[in-house]
């Protein structure tokens, strides 16, 4: 397939994942082109941005950002497109630092498949790694979650499942590509970033979402039997979220259901897609 690096549009293997493009180390963003449009972008710079800094990288070398080089991308995302015959589509935008301080930059894309109405989780049994810092930046080459990903294709080869893993302590951390949240019936709550789990732009779009100024609760725990409602937040789902309708364990054994009332879970899935609606940007 086609790829973007640094002004030229390279041939890459198809469905070409972050290690294969990139064996050390980066930074990264994934996210969902709809109708020539991303929502809630500028979660996505910060995040890059955040990593920059932390790196002591010169920011100013990116050409491409969601900020003061939006138009950068129009030229890019349409090549692309048209190349692989796409409208919609995953785009990834990585950022590799090198030696002299350049950094080289990385755009693909891969076909954006239907957001299920409800998802289905397992709980892993690969360990979540710990981060090179905490909160934990987005970084390949994605080795630690690309085996969970693996562990959770062999239990199922449905695509309506999620999986999630426990840090070393027990505490439950990351899904494999997305962010978790829970509701009691008083309180909403996530896993604390010293579970190791990923500092999640969709996680602070739900927050910002939230009415009544609900705060998300961030705990450091095993697995919420007790809850309610859980979310499995996904920047490339359509409206960013979707409930989980039950858990299984790693020998397929249902350990949760969802409960029948579901009224403010999806008060605020409602409330999370309008949210990111008004804040989407064009990029075509």
């Amino acid at each position: 397939m086609q790829a973007w690096t640094n002004q030229k549009f390279v041939t890459v293997p198809e469905q070409a994942t972050v290690s294969q493009i990139s064996p050390d180390f980066c930074l990264f963003e994934t996210f969902a082109l709809r109708g020539g449009r991303v929502e809630s972008p500028e979660v996505h710079e910060a995040r890059m941005m955040s990593g920059l800094d932390h790196l002591n990288l010169d920011k100013t070398k990116l050409y491409l950002s969601f900020s003061n080089k939006l138009h950068h991308w129009g030229p890019i995302l349409k090549n692309l497109l048209s190349t692989e015959k796409l409208t919609d589509a995953i785009v990834r935008w990585m950022v590799i630092p090198n030696i002299d301080g350049t950094l080289t930059e990385w755009v693909t894309i891969r076909p954006l498949p239907a957001t299920p109405p409800s998802i289905d989780l397992f709980l892993l049994k690969t360990i979540r790694d710990n981060a090179e810092w905490l909160p934990r930046p987005k970084t390949g080459p994605w080795k630690n979650s690309q085996a969970a990903l693996d562990e959770l294709k062999n239990l199922s080869p449905r695509l309506d499942v999620e999986g999630i893993q426990y840090d070393q302590h027990g505490n439950i951390s990351d899904c494999t590509r997305s962010a978790l949240v829970w509701w009691d019936g008083t309180e909403w709550f996530t896993p604390s970033k010293e579970t190791q789990c990923l500092s999640s732009t969709s996680l602070q779009t739900f927050q910002n979402s939230l009415r009544s100024k609900k705060q998300i609760k961030a705990v450091a725990q095993s697995f919420p039997y007790h809850a309610q409602s859980l979310i499995v937040l996904r920047s490339t789902f359509e409206g960013g979220a979707v409930l989980v309708k039950n858990v299984f364990n790693s020998d397929g054994e249902s350990v949760w259901t969802a409960q029948p009332n579901q009224e403010e879970a999806r008060s605020a899935l409602t409330h999370l897609k309008e949210f990111r609606a008004q804040r989407s940007v064009s990029l075509l």
